[in-house]
């Protein structure tokens, strides 16, 4: 609309009172406050003319009007008075205005209160009746309620069932496709979650249609190894589709082809069919796994070499250093160029996952330079030197992805949260002051991970590398920065030790954090951010660069995230005896906790039996010793090979292999500690570093992690802890007003 038909438009609506009759007033009003909410961007000037109407004037037309009010302070963060607005309205006003509010409503607690009962209660006051559409998308809020914010997959079922094509076909594919993933991903019903992704059309949603395809060919591959199934699926989707999801299962397929049917034509095929465009990432793995046809499968090199220098870093960078190395290792052992193939090991950089490689790289890169000729050995040096490097680091990740803590540990598919997550906590042991500032006013403190060198434990990080016998020299510039936390929240030997005030033993606090405190991702306990580190005599030259993460819960940015790190357990291991024991619960303190719980004796009993039964210690203890004393052989070859002794920072470039897990071993002294880990590896110029404000603060580097108060479940005050502590945090938590309670439990173990 024009700016002079507008402005005749409010000439003529303004002309209109409530004499020419209530209904066409309100009508009239209704359309000044539109005119000046979306043309003329007035907002004040719209909100007085929807306040103009009254539910007497027309019943209707008020309840839009007052939803318009609800939308436009929602849209400026002023929650209460969308809140007001929204609640305004009833269902005698319109039956589908006042669904659209209780909506909202829901949204609103569920989204910015976090009182998830509230919500609940709005979503669950709207009928089919009132708005079948809207009806279905409560419905479907219900059931992502019960699937992953207070578990009770019986009612999350139920709702998702609730909802049918005739509501909203789009409503309808998406709570099918819920359904499945619960079937599918927690109650493992495989054929249950196959029949409601076949439920859903292209004309339901095609973009939730085509990822009930891609699951359904992943079902058949991945779980019920029906392979020509599997292709008849992924073939299913095209481009036009979904250009991601295009190039996921042309992935998928070839994946299939190359791995599973040996048909390498049919794989190479489909590695092809997926380009830059369609997505950068997928593209690149699809040219990488085409170079190792080309090149171990077909004999073509030149193929091959094309492929790898196909993937760009800005594809994906963990890709294009795999493929240097994959070319730096092309020239040198099979083009005899020292050249190119140099040029290439000094592209690869250090990732976590397949530190492998840059490893090997520097290591045949340092004897280059040591020797130029050294290439007419090639064959002494791929086997067994790189062989042994790249099971080192194979055993080490292999060693810290059996530390993690699941918090799950026996995978039970039981609604009973308390019965199956007997680790569903961890305690953090501090002093008061440490606790005020995390929780203080409007701007409090983040939880931080302290550096490892100024601990007061003499050998932390060092009790592995001492027992390998390789240096940890303590002036490199790669640092460790951790945070400590116990199984045991209520533990007698950790008040005397940690968080004591002005000399008061057992003065300090335990806090108790749930498990949404931490991530999944073991990529992120070391940063692979860009942090170049130059030539110096204790520390080989190479970068950390940006890991992309495929965690939900961290944002797709530039910015490397620290928060979401996961947690591992401590392995407590004597160089002397190599006794070993892994952190796990206290058997008194698990008990102390489900007291406090109201649970019978003889029901703890049985949940101390599960959970030990669970942990299956002896077996993993089994596992990890064995795969210990591999490590240990295999660094005795490498340490002892003449060629390799030639290189100055030779235990430096080893004690990379066994980095992910240096901060994870401890010494058996410690064991009554049970502690378990947040670790994070980084370069000592990495920004994330908080530098000292003072001179008295230059031994306290950190780093920060995020604002601590919803996750803290429990907060154990000490033994002697003051009273004044537990006033000030009675009165903090009494004000909240989100739904979410935090319990203060006073320590009654007896101190002397």
């Amino acid at each position: 609309m024009e700016n002079n038909d507008i402005d005749a438009s409010i000439k003529e609506l303004s002309q209109i009172t409530r004499d020419d009759g209530n209904e066409k007033y309100a009508d009239a009003q209704f359309e000044l406050g539109y005119i000046y909410d979306n043309a003329k961007h007035d907002y004040d000037q719209a909100e007085a003319y929807y306040l103009n109407i009254t539910r007497e004037d027309c019943p209707e037309v008020y309840a839009n009007a007052q939803l318009n009010l609800g939308y436009y302070y929602y849209r400026k963060d002023n929650f209460e008075k969308a809140e007001l607005y929204f609640s305004n309205i009833i269902r005698e006003d319109s039956p589908k205005i006042y669904a659209e509010a209780q909506l909202q409503l829901g949204h609103l607690y569920s989204e910015i209160k976090l009182d998830y009962d509230k919500s609940e209660a709005y979503y669950l006051n709207i009928t089919r009746e009132d708005n079948p559409d809207i009806f279905s998308s409560a419905q479907l809020n219900l059931g992502f309620f019960y699937t992953y914010i207070k578990p009770d997959y019986t009612k999350a079922e139920a709702f998702y069932l609730n909802i049918t094509r005739e509501d909203s076909p789009s409503i309808y594919a998406n709570s099918q496709f819920s359904l499945a993933r619960l079937y599918n991903d927690i109650k493992h019903d495989y054929d249950k979650a196959e029949v409601c992704y076949s439920n859903i059309t292209r004309e339901d949603s095609p973009c939730t249609y085509v990822y009930s395809q891609f699951s359904l060919a992943r079902l058949y591959d991945y779980i019920k190894h029906d392979y020509d199934k599997a292709e008849v699926y992924y073939s299913n989707i095209t481009r036009e589709d979904s250009p991601s999801i295009y190039a996921k299962s042309q992935f998928s397929l070839a994946r299939l082809y190359d791995y599973i049917k040996h048909d390498y034509d049919k794989a190479e095929v489909c590695y092809s069919n997926i380009t830059r465009e369609d997505n950068p990432y997928t593209y690149a793995k699809a040219q990488f796994n085409l170079g190792f046809i080309y090149e171990y499968k077909k004999n073509n090199l030149d193929k091959a070499i094309n492929c790898f220098l196909n993937i760009l870093k800005s594809d994906h960078q963990q890709f294009y250093y795999r493929a240097q190395y994959q070319l730096a290792n092309i020239y040198f052992f099979q083009k005899n160029d020292n050249n190119k193939s140099q040029d290439y090991y000094n592209e690869v950089k250090y990732f976590n996952s397949e530190s492998y490689r840059y490893i090997s790289a520097r290591v045949i890169s340092e004897l280059i330079d040591i020797n130029p000729n050294f290439i007419l050995n090639k064959e002494n040096l791929k086997e067994p030197i790189l062989a042994n490097i790249k099971n080192i680091c194979t055993l080490a990740n292999d060693i810290k992805k059996t530390l993690l803590v699941s918090f799950n540990i026996d995978n039970s598919s039981n609604n009973d949260t308390e019965a199956k997550e007997p680790e569903r906590r961890v305690a953090h042991y501090t002093k008061p002051a440490v606790l005020f500032n995390l929780l203080k006013g409007k701007n409090p403190s983040k939880f931080r991970l302290n550096i490892v060198d100024f601990m007061n434990d003499p050998s932390e990080n060092q009790v592995l590398t001492n027992w390998l016998n390789i240096t940890n020299n303590s002036d490199n510039e790669i640092k460790s920065f951790l945070a400590s936390f116990s199984f045991n929240h209520n533990s007698l030997n950790q008040f005397r030790l940690y968080g004591n005030e002005d000399n008061i033993l057992g003065s300090g606090v335990s806090i108790a954090f749930n498990q949404s405190f931490f991530g999944w991702d073991t990529e992120r306990s070391i940063n692979n951010k860009k942090i170049e580190m130059k030539n110096n005599s204790s520390f080989p030259s190479y970068q950390f660069d940006e890991l992309k993460t495929n965690s939900d819960k961290i944002e797709n940015n530039n910015d490397y995230s620290l928060h979401f790190l996961p947690l591992y357990r401590c392995l407590y291991f004597d160089p002397k005896t190599e006794y070993m024991s892994l952190a796990k619960r206290n058997k008194q303190s698990f008990y102390l906790e489900m007291c406090d719980e109201k649970k019978e004796t003889a029901a703890i009993d049985d949940e101390w039996e599960r959970y030990i039964d669970a942990l299956n210690e002896e077996e993993k203890i089994k596992i990890i010793r064995k795969q210990l004393k591999e490590i240990k052989k295999l660094m005795e070859e490498l340490l002892e090979d003449k060629e390799l002794q030639k290189i100055p920072n030779l235990e430096q470039l080893l004690s990379l292999a066994v980095l992910p897990i240096s901060c994870l071993i401890k010494h058996a002294a410690f064991e009554d500690e049970d502690e378990c880990r947040m670790i994070y590896i980084t370069h000592i110029g990495d920004e994330n570093i908080v530098e000292p404000q003072d001179y008295q603060s230059a031994n306290s580097l950190y780093v920060e992690y995020t604002n601590v108060e919803n996750y803290i479940d429990n907060i154990y005050l000490g033994p002697q802890c003051k009273l004044q502590h537990k006033l000030w945090l009675q009165n903090h938590f009494k004000k909240k007003q989100q739904g979410k309670q935090i319990r203060l439990i006073k320590s009654e173990m007896p101190l002397r």
